[in-house]
């Protein structure tokens, strides 16, 4: 009950109060999301570590997964970029196989459009195999991943709020589904609000919700995560970032985890 009160009151504040009060001077650049999608184009560079884990469930067991990654970004103009990204994931499980190794390269393009009363987005990203993964009965690693999203954001002097949807599917090389390869499909939804200290701090508040479309893997596929995070100024390009995931379901599959990382941008 407690924290249904406390994430009202945070939506309520974020919505309705911040808005208000005085933007800094000269601050051009989106905020970019600690966790959620990114909309705006950007020249910068992300590595990041993230720590999440589960409780055991009654049907399923106790995972935790620690992941370091970096990911990239070039601007090719001022409303289209390209992605990169790569880590390294150490996946630990009581009722699953265990394994460390890499995780998925993936490339991507990003379209970004400036309007009178907001702005608009949408990409595509394509991931390759998880090479590291140890294939069981109901996963196939060998499977690539195809990601499409498209959302809207506002700015209000000091205060942004930014909205994604993601749609996520396996594919083969092929692009065909068949009976062997039930392809399963996820549909990802964020919501990011923030606010720009004069400072340059920026303090986030992230929402970040997956539903299974299709072919879940265990019954708990699905999480909604509540994430306040900060983003701290080292120098005028570079920021220190850190988000505290905490889940709101009993069913989740994320139960607890920080995302930790340094955010640079350059060329801008």
């Amino acid at each position: 009950m407690k924290r249904k009160i406390f994430t009202a009151w945070a939506l309520i504040y974020s919505i309705f109060i911040i808005p208000l009060l005085s933007a800094p001077e000269n601050e051009e650049r989106p905020v970019h999301p600690n966790l959620n999608q990114e909309l705006a184009v950007y020249n910068k560079v992300y590595v990041s570590g993230t720590a999440t884990d589960r409780t055991p469930r009654q049907e399923d067991g106790y995972e935790r997964d620690r992941k370091i990654s970096a990911s990239g970004e070039m601007k090719l103009s001022d409303s289209f970029s390209v992605t990169a990204s790569y880590g390294y994931l150490d996946h630990y499980s009581t009722t699953r196989k265990i394994w460390s190794g890499w995780d998925r390269w993936a490339v991507g393009a990003k379209y970004y459009i400036k309007t009178d009363f907001a702005s608009f987005g949408g990409g595509v990203q394509f991931f390759g195999p998880s090479v590291s993964q140890p294939r069981e009965a109901d996963i196939n690693p060998d499977l690539f991943l195809i990601r499409a999203y498209f959302g809207g954001l506002k700015r209000f002097g000091a205060f942004t709020i930014q909205g994604t949807a993601n749609f996520e599917s396996e594919t083969n090389s092929s692009g065909k589904e068949t009976a062997a390869e039930n392809f399963k499909r996820f549909l990802y939804s964020g919501l990011t609000l923030s606010y720009s200290l004069p400072s340059k701090t920026n303090l986030l508040l992230e929402f970040s919700h997956r539903t299974t479309l299709s072919n879940t893997i265990t019954p708990y596929s699905d999480y909604f995560v509540i994430a306040p995070g900060i983003q701290y100024p080292t120098n005028p390009n570079g920021y220190l970032t850190f988000s505290l995931m905490l889940q709101t379901r009993t069913d989740s599959n994320i139960d607890r985890g920080f995302k930790i990382g340094y955010l640079y941008f350059f060329g801008d």
